[in-house]
């Protein structure tokens, strides 16, 4: 079928440093050391073909970034100029949960619808929305922005499991956040399933080590359990959301870009 399959990039546009107990639940009582450091990466990632440019999250804003004291390496924007994109040639982004790093550029791209699930923007838009949920994660001007979108009618809300497009499809797991999504993607070389914080490393599902942030710690294994399955099918490609492993799994085609359809040559453990 006619834009069916899709070329898949990841887009690392920041780093830092985590102590191993911001990073996961229990650090220090399951044989870790509590203070060891981990490296954590901020990905968006780039799916496109002949027919579409789709956005799967989209980093966080520069400044409202650098107020929580996270710094871009890269603007995203340069990231995609560097992949031959420009911010008007984006048709969709996918919002795969409300937090800064994934929502905080989403009024950047004129053109593009946002689909995001409806638990999640209930959870942080709707009427019954409360102000205090929002903590350090979620930006109250960029919950504002969505609201605007959806007023707009620029949002379309996902309930369970949907193909957006043929060739992609989303899915509510929830978890890490209310509406949490992952997002599957049709390719010439299988199937790319990109977990976003589904699984923020490798290791959650590799050991069933939960991550620390969560609203709903059974919704969060049940997603793992999810992901897990999915990885063991034929030609298909899981992708952890901010694992540095990334970087070493898959081949830059430019700086910090990575094509997820193709394995490094030499991937590191």
């Amino acid at each position: 079928m006619r834009g069916a399959t899709y070329d898949v990039h990841a887009l690392r546009y920041a780093s830092r440093t985590c102590r191993q107990d911001e990073v996961f639940l229990r650090a220090g009582t399951d044989g870790t050391t509590a203070d060891d450091t981990l490296g954590l990466d901020y990905y968006f990632w780039l799916v496109r073909n002949e027919a579409r440019t789709v956005l799967v999250d989209c980093g966080f804003d520069r400044d409202r970034g650098a107020a929580r004291n996270r710094f871009q390496d890269t603007d995203p924007l340069e990231l995609l100029a560097q992949m031959g994109v420009r911010p008007e040639d984006v048709d969709h982004v996918v919002v795969t949960h409300m937090h800064y790093d994934h929502v905080g550029n989403v009024a950047r791209f004129p053109n593009a619808t946002v689909s995001l699930a409806r638990e999640e923007y209930d959870f942080w838009c709707g009427p019954e929305s409360d102000p205090g949920r929002l903590g350090t994660v979620v930006n109250a001007n960029e919950v504002e922005i969505v609201r605007r979108l959806a007023r707009e009618q620029r949002v379309r809300l996902v309930d369970g499991a949907e193909g957006l497009f043929p060739g992609l499809s989303v899915t509510r797991l929830g978890g890490h956040t209310p509406g949490q999504m992952m997002v599957e993607v049709g390719t010439g070389a299988g199937q790319v399933v990109l977990a976003s914080d589904a699984a923020h490393y490798y290791e959650e599902l590799e050991h069933d080590r939960p991550f620390s942030l969560f609203t709903s710690l059974p919704d969060m294994y049940r997603a793992y359990d999810v992901v897990r399955e999915l990885a063991g099918r034929p030609r298909t490609t899981v992708v952890a959301g901010h694992d540095p492993r990334v970087r070493s799994s898959f081949q830059e085609v430019r700086p910090d870009c990575l094509d997820l359809t193709a394995p490094a040559t030499e991937p590191q453990s």
